[in-house]
């Protein structure tokens, strides 16, 4: 038999071999979980224990590489772009994963070149405004809104962004229309919200927590269905008369599309398995988040629902840029 044959017989074996057998051997080296935001804060933080974590389950490294730049534009395009062999991951927000392909005009990735892997959990939003504001209710701001449109300013960390599209999803609930102010992140719009510049802003509710404690801002309402231990005397938004208004921030863990199913499966398992570890359930809980664990299915039927119910509001409001 020639050398030619000998080499066809051999990649013809190779495509062949069932899934489980050509992913027996992963992970051999260390895995990359980018994080599309600086290093620093309470992202970074999260995939730095989940990395931590998985790293002891899978024995093997895995090291979180920060590629901050764009509203996540930046990270999440170097993992589009990756190879699809399980050693590049990512950490999801709504952003990077749903958002930014809508928002953005010239964006080189679609949620279709991301692989779901495993869904981490929420961080319900709470709405706050500054100590000083006349409104002593969402009601109240409402009803001013309505009066004089485009009176009610409300900060967000950029145009496209979860906080944006809360914002947008309150417009639509209250058939108002609010000043939207956007800044190049969290802490110049809080900067503004604390000195009585801008009215209103969509933030963690663990933030909103350590902010009210402190006094710098109050707190109106909550975007989850049901009150929350942190506010116990404050009503959620649907109980003030705008229902539907259910937004917080979700944390995921994604790959390159068309990385093998058996080692998103693989993956999948380990990370709901550190989930499962009552250190990391108390750090998590700790910096806000609700755990939710779901496997990789689960998460990618919840992005779906998540491109359903935001793309009409994206069209309808006009949010886009063209960078």
């Amino acid at each position: 038999m020639s050398f030619r044959n000998l080499a066809f017989g051999a990649l013809l074996a190779a495509i062949l071999l069932p899934a489980s057998a050509q992913t027996d051997k992963f992970p051999s080296r260390p895995i990359r979980l980018v994080v599309p935001w600086s290093a620093g804060g309470n992202t970074d933080a999260i995939a730095r224990l989940m990395a931590l974590k998985l790293s002891e389950r899978i024995n093997q490294q895995v090291v979180v590489d920060n590629k901050p730049g764009a509203n996540g534009i930046v990270g999440t395009t170097a993992v589009a772009r990756a190879q699809p062999d399980g050693y590049t991951l990512m950490l999801a927000l709504p952003e990077t994963n749903v958002l930014n392909p809508m928002v953005y005009k010239n964006i080189s990735y679609t949620s279709k070149d991301l692989d779901p892997v495993a869904f981490m959990g929420i961080m319900p939003f709470a709405l706050v405004a500054n100590p000083s504001s006349k409104a002593a209710s969402v009601p109240d701001l409402v009803r001013v809104a309505k009066q004089q449109p485009g009176s009610v300013s409300a900060a967000s960390w950029g145009v496209g962004s979860t906080a944006h599209a809360a914002i947008a999803l309150m417009e639509q609930a209250a058939h108002v229309e609010l000043l939207h102010v956007p800044f190049p992140g969290t802490a110049p719009a809080l900067t503004q919200v604390f000195s009585g510049q801008i009215d209103l802003m969509f933030l963690s509710a663990l933030s909103a927590t350590e902010l009210a404690k402190s006094g710098k801002v109050k707190v109106l309402g909550v975007t989850v269905d049901k009150r929350m231990d942190s506010f116990p005397d404050v009503p959620t938004l649907a109980e003030q008369g705008l229902p539907g208004v259910d937004v917080s921030l979700w944390y995921g863990i994604a790959a390159p599309a068309k990385t093998p199913s058996a080692i998103k499966d693989y993956l999948s398992k380990e990370i709901l398995e550190v989930l499962k570890d009552p250190a990391v359930l108390q750090d998590l809980r700790g910096r806000g988040m609700v755990v939710q664990p779901r496997n990789a299915g689960e998460f990618s039927r919840f992005i779906a629902a998540e491109e359903g119910r935001w793309s009409g509001l994206i069209k309808a409001k006009n949010i886009r840029i063209d960078n």
